[in-house]
């Protein structure tokens, strides 16, 4: 049966619930179908709007959109290649740029040339009719999601710290010759890089073993070293973002993937809970902790995204800006200026009036905004990235998630697969974890160029670990 008589309502309305996280709202979802009267394939209109979105010289921010069809499970909607309009550009938003993951999985969407502020909009989106059948049942009920990102441009980067106290801290130095250090390694291509104490060649070491890594290599070609341009989630993930995606897999699934557990779990800024059959998010804005690199994983597969490794996490911090010693990802050392904190009552804040509207390359540090204005890379939680101090770490080849799940677990090969210690991830950028506790190196700012728990691959959940992911660009 053609696929003009299987969607034979001329107009499908599919109302959903209004989508928060961070500052993105996506609305008004409406399914269209007017095939058998105008001979156009099915699609998806909705409003969107994101506040403190900006195309600068340098960069820009952008919005990752995918969606879901109604159904059980593994039910990711693919897009046309081309045929997407804006409907509507409202007052004193941008006319947005379109860009189509080649693997239809999803879109960015991103303002024009010259912008800052805030985007508010009608969208039109065409599914694809030739790899999928949008039946009238997938239809009715699809979801929308949006995840705000920052594209991080291709280019040259330096790793480390130029100062003796990262050196025990496992910070990446170039090695002279008998593993001491010899200056910073500057990432100049995706190339493979030699590790070792051999004269020249990248090399590190902790003043704990269990810490420590392998000190092996070579980190492969295909491992993405932060050359190449990609995309990294603005903001960490939320617990409204988490407790969404727990709605939208199967109930034996969320056995594994919901965070609900642990005597202190509601104490220590845990804000999910199971209510009449659905995950409520008390406060949705509220950075997700207490979750492990398995369930991190698994979002990022559902979402089509991919995990970041810890030397994307070093450009998207520092960008292509000679190191200072000690340096948070907002480019200096101290907190003299600085207004991002967590509150007393757990939630991540600006404090004495200021806002993100105010983001600049002066008041990165005030905000707390790293070199590319990635949001808290530093100082919320915990950033779980692949780590290149173990052989399953330096494995990855960067492969993006298809948005399916096995029994609530990530699919790709060449990502890792345990929380248990057996290697394949790490800890950059420090954690919150009480209030009135001590600043120090690693509570709740860490120096860019520290990475002390870079190569653990231990501590599932807990309140001061997150998760951020990305995306490759086409």
């Amino acid at each position: 049966m053609k696929i003009a008589k299987i969607l034979s309502l001329m107009l499908l309305l599919l109302f959903s619930n209004e989508v928060m996280s961070s500052d993105l709202v996506i609305s008004n979802v409406r399914g269209v179908n007017r095939g058998d009267v105008l001979n156009t394939p099915p699609s998806v209109i909705f409003d969107i709007k994101w506040k403190n979105a900006w195309h600068n010289d340098k960069n820009h921010d952008a919005v990752w959109i995918f969606m879901k069809f109604n159904g059980p499970w593994n039910n990711h909607v693919k897009l046309s290649a081309t045929g997407h309009k804006i409907l509507k550009v409202r007052e004193g938003s941008s006319t947005p740029i379109i860009n189509v993951s080649k693997d239809s999985l999803g879109l960015f969407l991103y303002p024009e040339p010259g912008f800052q502020g805030d985007v508010d909009m009608k969208i039109q989106l065409i599914l694809d009719t030739i790899n999928q059948t949008p039946s009238r049942s997938k239809l009715t009920g699809l979801s929308v999601h949006g995840l705000e990102m920052v594209y991080i441009p291709e280019g040259s980067f330096t790793l480390g710290s130029p100062d003796n106290a990262s050196i025990k801290r496992a910070s990446f130095y170039k090695s002279d010759g008998t593993g001491n250090p010899d200056g910073l390694i500057s990432i100049t291509s995706e190339d493979e890089i030699a590790v070792g104490p051999e004269k020249g060649q990248l090399y590190y070491w902790s003043e704990r073993t269990i810490y420590n890594g392998d000190q092996k290599g070579p980190i492969p070609k295909d491992f993405p070293k932060g050359y190449n341009a990609y995309y990294i989630m603005k903001y960490e993930l939320t617990q409204g973002q988490y407790a969404d995606f727990l709605n939208k897999i199967p109930p034996g699934w969320t056995f594994e993937r919901a965070p609900i557990a642990g005597l202190d779990y509601y104490n220590k800024r845990g804000g999910i809970r199971l209510e009449h059959g659905k995950y409520i998010a008390e406060s949705p804005q509220r950075p997700m902790n207490f979750i492990s690199f398995t369930d991190g994983l698994a979002y990022t597969d559902w979402a089509s995204l991919r995990p970041i490794t810890e030397l994307e996490y070093t450009k998207a911090a520092r960008g292509p800006s000679q190191p200072i010693p000690a340096e948070f990802v907002w480019g200096t050392n101290t907190y003299d200026r600085l207004e991002r904190y967590v509150s007393p009552y757990g939630e991540l804040v600006f404090a004495n009036g200021h806002s993100e509207s105010e983001l600049t390359d002066v008041t990165r540090p005030i905000l707390g905004a790293s070199y590319y204005w990635v949001m808290d890379l530093s100082g919320s939680l915990w950033e779980k990235v692949i780590t290149i101090g173990n052989s399953i770490g330096r494995n990855f080849k960067g492969s993006h998630g298809d948005g399916i799940l096995n029994f609530g677990e990530a699919t790709n090969d060449d990502w890792p697969k345990s929380d248990n210690e057996e290697g394949g991830f790490g800890y950059r950028g420090g954690g919150y974890y009480e209030v009135g506790t001590i600043y120090s190196d690693f509570n709740p700012h860490s120096p860019i160029g520290y990475r002390f728990y870079g190569a653990w691959s231990g501590g599932p959940r807990s309140i001061a670990y997150g998760y951020r992911a990305g995306r490759t660009t086409d």
